[in-house]
C-alpha cells in the first residue's frame, strides 16, 4: 500500500471515530486525547492530520455532507415529478434531523465563525463548496417544479423565476430546520404529548400549506406526502450512518 493511501485510511478512521465520539459526548465533551485513545494513534499522528479539534470537526461535517450528497443523487434520479423530489428531499431532512440531532449538531457547529477561526482554510473551503453544490442541485429541482408543478408563474421571465426559486429554496430549508428544532424542544412536548406521528403530522401540514402558498394545487396532499415518505425511507436505507435508527 502506498504512503498516500495509508494516510487517507488513517484520516478516514480518525474522522469516523470522531463522529462517533462527538455524537455521544458532544463536541465540547471530547478531547483530542480521547480521539487518540479511541483510534489507537498517537497525539502526534492526530495532529499531523488535523491542526485542531475545530479542524477535525469541519472534516467530520464534510464527511456527513458527502452522505447527504449521495441522498440528493438518489432522489434526483427518481422517476417522479419534480415536486415529489422536493418533498422527498425534505422528508429525508426531517427524518435525519429528528432521528440524528447529534449529526445535525456537528454540521451546525462546523459553520460557526468561532470554529472557522481555528480550522484550516482548505477544509473550510471544501465544506463551503460542498454546501454550494448541494444548494445548486436542490435549486435545479425547484426550477423544474416551478415549471411543471406550481401554478401562477407562466408570465414570469427567467430572472423572476430564478428569484422565486431562491426564495422557495430558502423557505423550504428554514421551515425544515425550524420544525425539527421545535419537535425536539420542550415547547413541542407540551403541544404534542404523543410525539412521533403527531410531530410528523405538524410537519406535513406546515409543508403542505407552504407549498400551497407557492401555487401547489394538489387535491390529495396527504397521499403525496405518504408516497414521498416511502421514497425517502428507501433512499435512506442505503446509507449506513444516516439510515441507522430511522428505519427502526
Amino acid at each position: 500500500m502506498q504512503r498516500r493511501e495509508m494516510r487517507e485510511q488513517r484520516e478516514k478512521l480518525i474522522v469516523d471515530k470522531s463522529i462517533d465520539l462527538f455524537s455521544k459526548q458532544g463536541f465540547l465533551g471530547v478531547r483530542m486525547s480521547d480521539i487518540a485513545r479511541e483510534t489507537g494513534f498517537s497525539m502526534g499522528t492526530i495532529y499531523s492530520h488535523f491542526e485542531s479539534k475545530e479542524d477535525l470537526l469541519v472534516a467530520c461535517a464534510y464527511t456527513l455532507i458527502l452522505e447527504h450528497k449521495q441522498l440528493f443523487e438518489l432522489i434526483s434520479a427518481l422517476d417522479v415529478a419534480p415536486i415529489e423530489k422536493i418533498i422527498t428531499v425534505v422528508q429525508c431532512s426531517w427524518y435525519v434531523s429528528t432521528h440524528h440531532p447529534d449529526l445535525i449538531e456537528i454540521d451546525s457547529l462546523s459553520m460557526m465563525p468561532s470554529v472557522w477561526r481555528r480550522a484550516t482554510s482548505d477544509r473550510i473551503d471544501r465544506l463551503n463548496q460542498m454546501h454550494i453544490t448541494l444548494a445548486e442541485t436542490f435549486l435545479q429541482i425547484v426550477l423544474e417544479a416551478i415549471d411543471e408543478g406550481l401554478n401562477g408563474y407562466s408570465k414570469y421571465d427567467q430572472d423572476e423565476i430564478e428569484r422565486l426559486a431562491n426564495h422557495l429554496t430558502h423557505g423550504m430549508w428554514g421551515l425544515c430546520v425550524g420544525l425539527s428544532s421545535t419537535a425536539q424542544s420542550g415547547y413541542a412536548s407540551s403541544l404534542c404529548p404523543n410525539k412521533g406521528e403527531e410531530h410528523y403530522s405538524h410537519f406535513v401540514i406546515n409543508y403542505t400549506n407552504f407549498l400551497k402558498g407557492y401555487g401547489w394545487h394538489e387535491p390529495e396532499p396527504d397521499a403525496v406526502f405518504e408516497r414521498c415518505r416511502s421514497q425517502a425511507l428507501n433512499c435512506l436505507s442505503g446509507l449506513e450512518r444516516l439510515g441507522a435508527g430511522v428505519l427502526q
